[in-house]
């Protein structure tokens, strides 16, 4: 993906344009997908965990696993739980993808116990 378009997610983000940035992630390819999902884990709006949460059913493992890094670098609590459920009915040959889920639930963690 071109930088040009990376730095216009990251402004889409930051000047709150949700409309636009779900209509990209409904109709664009699974770049664009990804790099929106890459993007988001900057971002603390609830529109970006929401798109992120959507994301991990997306039909492109490679968008699936930036969406659950992503989820891991934001650190919300409450993504713990759409993870270990994912984690839990995760087919065993996805092994990969298992990795990526506990390092997400890892730092999750480490983020919550620096909070308090």
């Amino acid at each position: 993906m071109s930088d040009k378009k990376r730095k216009r997610i990251a402004r889409l983000i930051k000047w709150n344009r949700w409309a636009k940035l779900s209509k990209m992630l409904q109709k664009g390819d699974a770049e664009t997908r990804i790099a929106i999902a890459a993007e988001f884990a900057g971002s603390n709006d609830d529109h970006a965990y929401n798109n992120l949460i959507l994301l991990l059913k997306d039909s492109d493992d490679k968008v699936v696993e930036q969406a659950i890094k992503s989820l891991g670098e934001l650190g919300h609590e409450r993504a713990k739980v759409h993870l270990q459920n994912m984690l839990s009915n995760l087919p065993e040959e996805k092994k990969a993808l298992a990795d990526v889920i506990k390092e997400s639930i890892a730092q999750i963690n480490k983020a919550i116990s620096q909070e308090g």
